[in-house]
């Protein structure tokens, strides 16, 4: 069963592609884990997380400054080498400085020709959400339905029909069908930490963002009952916490190196994981603010609450302990992409409260997304791991 999951990962481009000419349907790519992707699956398009990959830089250096962030980068790049131009579309939030200008890059390195009245264009095929970065506290909820509103209409106008609530509600149940195998698979490691490696959750948590949720959820059953006839390594690894990164090849590869070190990765918090599906949308309440709702409720290093003093009660680093409840940990790993100014700014914070709470050390890594320096980060985490151990 894990195969499937793998192979959905390794050739995800390929596989979106059969996708679209078997059910002769359209495909929107989405850049974070904010974004709406129920919208897009109610209007019956095939929501893909677009990534980054360890691929040389060919072509985005002529109009992204270099000291951007690398995973950012590194997907533009692909936009301007046309690997993505099989989408019918993006859907960009502002979840930091350069994602929020990602969605002029994209035109830019990868033109595509739309209908326009006045200039202007009827069917956008790169869609823009002002997403918040408070989280909480008066008028929040109300501004980002506002942005949705919009964001809803240009699908419609996109598929040609009207995305209603039954319509909404037939996916809200397909999500959370979802959220609910993705939190039974997060349970069982609680309990078995040596039995899934972090690789092949990852595995299982990548190729949810790229395939059918329907399809998905059918294999995900299957799975969780092979999971339970599996027996534990005798060899008990060094049990590691893995924060930052984007959800891409890159950080595929991190996890790979840390099980090769005779580490595990036991739980996370790296755009996806916990961060996107710790509880279900609320079914009582009318579904578009739902969803509003649910996304609201994504703890990112990018949001922020209402609170006037923050640091004395960190939002952040409560919601880091929920995802660490039940688990053992021998250490932390924060793996931070170069120039990434939300990880980079709350890592001092998050070193300290590790020490002060689990008495465990910390290891920074900062990428360039080069095969350099994936080189360089497997000689530290082997080190850092050695050190554990004694």
């Amino acid at each position: 069963m894990r195969e499937r999951f793998k192979d959905w990962v390794e050739n995800r481009h390929d596989r979106v592609k059969q996708w679209k000419t078997e059910n002769h349907k359209k495909s929107f790519g989405y850049f974070c884990c904010v974004a709406p992707e129920e919208l897009i699956h109610a209007a019956g398009m095939l929501p893909m997380k677009v990534t980054g990959s360890s691929d040389s830089i060919e072509v985005v250096d002529k109009h992204v400054v270099h000291y951007a962030c690398p995973y950012a980068r590194s997907i533009l790049d692909l936009a301007g080498r046309g690997v993505y131009d099989y989408l019918d579309g993006v859907l960009v939030c502002n979840t930091c400085d350069i994602l929020s200008r990602c969605g002029y890059y994209w035109r830019i390195l990868a033109p595509r020709e739309k209908p326009t009245v006045l200039g202007v264009e009827t069917t956008p095929y790169v869609l823009y959400i002002n997403h918040p970065e408070k989280i909480s506290g008066r008028g929040v909820h109300d501004y980002l339905k506002a942005e949705y509103r919009i964001c809803k209409q240009q699908l419609e106008r996109e598929q040609r029909f009207i995305i209603t609530d039954e319509k909404l509600s037939e996916t809200i149940e397909v999500y959370n069908e979802h959220y609910d195998l993705m939190e039974q698979l997060h349970a069982f490691r609680r309990k078995n930490t040596s039995v899934v490696s972090g690789s092949e959750a990852f595995e299982v948590e990548f190729s949810s963002l790229l395939m059918p949720k329907e399809e998905h959820n059918r294999l995900m059953k299957s799975y969780l009952d092979e999971l339970s006839q599996r027996q534990p390594p005798t060899v008990e690894p060094v049990r590691l916490y893995l924060s930052g990164g984007g959800v891409d090849q890159f950080t595929y590869q991190i996890y790979s190196i840390i099980e090769e070190c005779g580490g595990q990765v036991v739980a996370e918090d790296i755009g996806a994981g916990k961060s996107y599906f710790h509880r279900k949308i609320d079914t009582d309440k009318p579904p578009l603010d739902a969803i509003v709702d649910h996304r609201l409720d994504v703890h990112c290093p990018h949001t922020m609450s209402a609170d006037y003093y923050p640091h004395k009660n960190d939002e952040r680093f409560r919601f880091i302990q929920k995802t660490l409840e039940g688990h053992k940990l021998d250490g932390a790993v924060f793996f931070v992409p170069l120039y990434c100014e939300c990880r980079n700014t709350e890592y001092p914070r998050l070193k300290q409260n590790f020490k002060d709470v689990y008495n465990v050390p910390t290891l920074y890594l900062d990428s360039d997304y080069t095969q350099g320096g994936l080189d360089e980060t497997s000689a530290k985490i082997e080190a850092f791991i050695e050190m554990i151990r004694g």
